[in-house]
């Protein structure tokens, strides 16, 4: 046999050291799994440091085994799931197809022509259809005005009753 020296760091000679076989045979082993890629013998390391070639340790098998058992349990152990309720919604993009409908409402009020000037409930100056506001007396032409809390308005009234808020009636009541 020929004579190898090796030069190691402090921590692998006291781990080398700790081992039960020589220092001679420990490093042959280790040298001839080096090159022939071969385990070492049993009783040469410990039964538990034991690595294979693909790099898993035997507790890797040892866990997944486990893991994989007890999700098949759970799995067969969960109860099967019932059918859910689907909601479906359709819409259709394309050329409607026209539908003639007539709707006869009667109201007992006649109708206007809308070409037709309105007349200002407040003042009774005549207020065009694309006016919003009385340009007389600032009424609101078109609808009932409401205040932001909610209450109806009348148009004459500088401050809402329920809430004291000012009203845009009382911008135009001031300025005369």
């Amino acid at each position: 046999m020929s004579k190898i020296t090796f030069r190691a760091d402090d921590e692998l000679v006291e781990q080398l050291e700790a081992l039960d076989a020589s220092k001679s045979e420990a490093m042959r082993e280790a040298l001839r799994a080096y090159l022939t890629g071969a385990e070492p013998r049993d009783g040469d390391q410990g039964a538990d440091q034991k690595v294979r070639r693909d790099g898993t340790d035997p507790i890797d098998d040892l866990i997944r085994d486990r893991v994989d058992t007890l999700l098949s349990e759970r799995l067969r152990d969960r109860p099967p799931r019932e059918p859910q309720d689907v909601n479906v919604a359709i819409t259709l993009d394309g050329d409607a197809v026209d539908r003639n409908t007539t709707v006869s409402q009667s109201t007992g009020v006649p109708a206007e022509p809308a070409d037709r000037d309105h007349q200002c409930s407040q003042c009774g100056e005549d207020v065009d259809a694309d006016h919003v506001y009385c340009p007389n007396c600032g009424e609101k032409a078109s609808r009932r005005s409401f205040c932001e809390c909610g209450d109806e308005l009348r148009t004459d009234w500088a401050f809402c009753p329920s809430c004291g808020r000012r009203t845009p009636a009382a911008d135009v009541l001031d300025s005369n």
